[in-house]
């Protein structure tokens, strides 16, 4: 990742079967895409015999595969599952029609990204301008806590769920800019919400990303879509534009979002 692996797996494994066998998943990164047994037992503080079992319903599905020397990798059930999400997510289906119609308007990039836990990240892109290369690739994993498109997620979450965060992750928190106490996180994620969308270039400082939050439902955010341009070709009246047809695009696919779950 560009800027490091923001997101601690080295934390004690869960106590259910369930939760430990999803561990051994999120071994697998981008900067280790490869496990041995005995890495997984160091890293999961289990013993080889306890690993072995876990791995055995994971090659049984398809989700990881053998290689040589007693190492493992993601396996084809990964491409398959990507491919259901392509063809049958809502979201694939309402989104990028509603882009394209505003694709000259843009003159950019459009990023389409979702969420889950800490992770925030790209799902397709509508891309009008050549030059413009984000970091925002398909699937690659970003902070909740920065860029834009993480941050006008952040502001719709629940403020029960915007506390516990603070609790856990202060320290991220504080790093991001966000606050460094409770009250001046809440007030922060407050002013985004009020504006609609949230504007930032700290990924990719050459650019300048304006996000609006997307909606399953009512109060129920489910991603965001952010307008990309470089940020020495905008000024603040294009970044008032942009910030008015974000907000009008999300909240059409939000609205098609709804519809399609009736």
């Amino acid at each position: 990742m560009a800027d490091g692996d923001p997101f601690d797996l080295s934390v004690a494994v869960p106590a259910s079967t369930s939760n430990r066998v999803l561990a051994v998943l999120d071994l697998f990164t981008e900067a280790e895409p490869v496990w041995t047994t005995e890495r997984m037992a160091d890293r999961l503080t289990a013993s080889r015999a306890t690993i072995y079992r876990y791995l055995q319903p994971l090659l049984a599905s398809g989700f990881l595969s053998q290689l040589g020397g007693g190492a493992y990798a993601l396996g084809p059930r990964i491409i398959e599952l990507d491919r259901l999400m392509r063809v049958g997510d809502p979201l694939l289906r309402v989104a990028p029609g509603v882009m394209a119609t505003q694709r000259d308007q843009v003159a950019g990039t459009q990023l389409l990204c979702r969420y889950y836990g800490l992770r925030v990240f790209s799902i397709f892109e509508e891309r009008s301008d050549p030059r413009i290369e984000t970091s925002f690739d398909r699937g690659r994993p970003f902070s909740l806590f920065r860029s834009s498109a993480s941050r006008i997620i952040l502001a719709n979450l629940p403020a029960k769920q915007l506390r516990r965060l603070f609790l856990q992750h202060a320290g991220d928190i504080a790093i991001a800019g966000l606050g460094t106490r409770w009250p001046e996180f809440r007030d922060t994620l407050k002013a985004v919400r009020k504006r609609g969308v949230a504007v930032a270039s700290d990924i990719d400082t050459e650019l300048i990303g304006i996000a609006a939050p997307i909606f399953a439902a009512p109060e129920v955010i489910t991603g965001s879509l952010v307008l990309v341009r470089f940020r020495n070709e905008v000024t603040d009246r294009d970044i008032k534009f942009l910030s008015a047809l974000a907000l009008g695009s999300a909240r059409q696919i939000s609205a098609g979002l709804e519809n399609a779950s009736l």
